[in-house]
């Protein structure tokens, strides 16, 4: 389970609402009093997750930033953040209430390719839109699905309890799909351009790489374009260049490998930095405070 995961197991624990199956799938219902209790134990810091995770907003509002655009998530909202997102949680208020349903990546891939319903959403549909408003009726309507899901969960004893789950996690999507097709008016379909598909694909190759190529050039070479015009496509989508997002990205790999059981050196080579020095001046220029520093504030 990633980092995400293994914070909202502990906001679970205060709470005792997570239910989770097969380290797979993750269900939780919150209130402020569990979102100030979770971030006095692990602070949510900017992060891409290994999971596909859903957040419904019942009551109250959340701040959230997802690659590196803010929004503002209120009352009957869902939020869809992809393996792809670079996610931080900045702020709830005061009366929030809501739910979240994290399903890993290897689980939607086999459910995915297993399952006969036609995929709902796009990928790039999907990156465009992380944050949606349903009325209140279809708001209510998914979350009777997600309790749905979270019950079947928990009987464990069932004789077919992997069947059981798997058509309970079907279920809440045809019923996802279904609302976003019922208010596509609402929802951005309209062509992709060239540049905003390079974008995309751009992401989606430094979540897989960014540990191992930390040069432009490799990400150039691999949408078949050339440096200088991968950063001004970039520059354009996003107002960073391509080294900054390679920067960015390192930081979040390297914050999520910084406990206090790893060495420097343990993540400096899972990173691909030649030593640890490297690493460190890297991580103090990019974050302000050296590895050291920021294991010691994960305890």
């Amino acid at each position: 389970m990633n980092n995400f995961v293994e914070a909202m197991r502990e906001l679970g624990s205060t709470q005792s609402t997570c239910e989770i199956y097969n380290n797979e799938l993750l269900t939780l219902s919150f209130d402020s009093v569990a979102v100030d209790a979770l971030r006095s134990i692990k602070p949510l810091a900017p992060a891409r997750y290994n999971a596909f995770v859903l957040v419904g907003i019942t009551q109250g509002s959340l701040q959230i930033q997802i690659d590196y655009v803010n929004y503002v998530a209120q009352n009957n909202t869902i939020v869809m953040i992809m393996p792809s997102h670079i996610t931080s949680f900045i702020k709830g208020s005061s009366d929030i209430k809501g739910w979240v349903l994290s399903v890993s990546a290897s689980y939607m891939e086999t459910f995915s390719s297993q399952s006969r319903t036609p995929t709902i959403l796009s990928y790039m549909q999907l990156k465009k839109n992380p944050v949606t408003t349903f009325d209140a009726k279809d708001y209510s309507e998914l979350c009777e699905s997600f309790d749905f899901l979270r019950n079947k969960i928990t009987q464990r004893n069932h004789v077919f309890y992997d069947d059981l789950i798997n058509v309970a996690v079907k279920l809440f999507f045809i019923e996802l799909g279904n609302i976003y097709i019922g208010q596509s008016v609402d929802f951005t379909t309209e062509t992709f351009s060239r540049q905003e598909e390079l974008f995309f694909e751009f992401q989606k190759l430094l979540m897989e790489h960014c540990t191992t190529h930390h040069d432009v050039a490799f990400y150039a070479d691999k949408l078949c374009i050339t440096t200088q015009y991968l950063s001004l496509i970039l520059n354009e989508q996003s107002g960073k260049s391509a080294s900054q997002w390679i920067q960015e990205a390192l930081v979040v790999e390297a914050k999520s490998l910084l406990k206090p059981r790893t060495s420097i050196q343990e993540v400096a080579d899972a990173l691909n930095f030649p030593d640890a020095s490297t690493f460190g001046k890297f991580f103090k220029k990019n974050t302000g405070v050296s590895p050291l520093t920021f294991k010691k504030s994960q305890r």
